[in-house]
């Protein structure tokens, strides 16, 4: 069970970045390299997650709610480069100015460390996204933002 979700969100990304950011921009997979260590980070809606997953982890399985994947590992290919424990924290805001604080959860699964919130979104209007990730040994906190469109399911 502890290796379905990474397996799930590994398959997310690569499905997202491959068949739905490109038809509807529903999906954004990224890495960002900080120092000796990436970034990887996803957004998508939940409902893309298999119900007893999104049960499991108590994630709201709506067509109206997006999850925001965050993971953290040394630099180096992540199968080979156990994930880094991290502070993460974040916040998302809609095109009318509203924002909300971003819940992140821990998930550890064997050599995998995955920071998970889940958010409302407005339809086909942009959301913001911005969360700022520390780690220890990192000279300083590090901010990612980027904007993402969200459909209904």
């Amino acid at each position: 069970m502890h290796t379905r979700i990474s397996t799930l969100i590994y398959s997310l990304t690569a499905v997202a970045t491959l068949l739905l950011g490109s038809l509807t921009n529903t999906a954004v997979a990224a890495e960002k390299k900080v120092g000796d260590y990436i970034i990887y980070y996803n957004a998508f809606n939940s409902s893309f997650l298999q119900p007893d997953v999104a049960s499991n982890y108590k994630i709201p399985r709506s067509g109206l709610t997006a999850v925001l994947n965050v993971s953290i590992h040394k630099d180096g290919e992540p199968t080979e480069q156990p994930a880094v424990p991290a502070n993460v924290q974040g916040k998302v805001t809609n095109s009318l100015s509203q924002f909300n604080q971003l819940a992140f959860k821990e998930i550890k699964e064997e050599k995998a460390i995955y920071y998970i919130a889940d958010f409302q979104f407005r339809p086909e209007e942009e959301t913001d996204i911005e969360f700022t990730i520390k780690v220890p040994g990192m000279n300083r906190p590090e901010t990612i933002s980027f904007k993402q469109k969200f459909y209904a399911e």
